[in-house]
């Protein structure tokens, strides 16, 4: 409910809205059980990261949840990461030493989530690569 919410205010305002994720990273899945958020609206070209970086730290926080709402260039929500999303990951993840969970929003009922850095798979016995 609190992402529905994160994404009805975001349609509403037509502004990107920024919120640090609570939960737990396991295995293969990244639960999310709390959001807090953390600065006013922006525009989606104008979104700061400083506040996300300095107030979303572990453990109480595994990352950030954003939303893609546009209000400037297309009224269809982008459903993947930007590059500049991806240099805030990489920053979260410099700054506080480890893997985030990372989520933009982008419908009612659509979003995308991963983790950062990736996972590195154990190699199959008798791989050498």
């Amino acid at each position: 409910l609190a992402l529905q919410q994160h994404w009805a205010v975001s349609l509403t305002t037509r502004r990107e809205q920024v919120a640090c994720l609570g939960g737990t990273i396991g295995p293969d899945t990244v639960l999310v059980t709390r959001l807090k958020p953390v600065s006013e609206p922006s525009d989606s070209l104008m979104a700061s990261a400083a506040i996300s970086l300095a107030t979303c730290a572990p453990p109480e926080w595994i990352g950030t949840v954003h939303s893609h709402v546009r209000s400037t260039d297309d009224d269809a929500p982008a459903s993947r990461f930007s590059p500049e999303d991806r240099r805030v990951m990489s920053a979260w993840t410099t700054r506080w030493g480890g893997q985030g969970a990372f989520c933009l929003v982008y419908s009612e009922r659509s979003m995308h989530c991963e983790v950062y850095p990736p996972r590195r798979t154990q190699p199959a016995p008798g791989d050498s690569t």
